[in-house]
């Protein structure tokens, strides 16, 4: 991949990266190829060429939002309820049995850990 040269049309402009700016994407994202690491179900199509979803949910709020839910779904399974914030300062929260834990605690608990 480091061989990859980045394509003019593939850069982001500044209104496409206030979209997605802040902890909750960055969170959100790491989800998502945590999801998609494990091999669980709708998660395939996460890359970073032009046609992956990954990059299509930057301009496409519904889509984002069915990924959104497709990873809650993923916590959910598990007893884990995942609030996504998607604001710029504010991570996203993970909480289990009434008590909030950490993101890597939510994916142990995904794992059986």
């Amino acid at each position: 991949m480091a061989d990859k040269k980045i394509l003019d049309n593939e850069i982001l402009s500044d209104n496409e990266l206030e979209n997605v700016a802040g902890g909750s994407w960055l969170e959100f994202t790491a989800d998502m190829f945590d999801a998609k690491k494990r091999g669980i179900p709708g998660f395939e199509n996460l890359d970073f060429d032009a046609n992956s979803d990954l990059i299509k949910m930057i301009g496409d709020d519904k889509l984002r939002h069915q990924y959104v839910d497709k990873v809650a779904g993923v916590f959910a399974a598990h007893g884990v309820t995942m609030k996504y914030n998607g604001k710029l300062l504010e991570g996203n929260v993970y909480t289990y049995q009434g008590k909030t834990i950490t993101r890597e605690q939510a994916w142990n608990i995904v794992d059986g850990k």
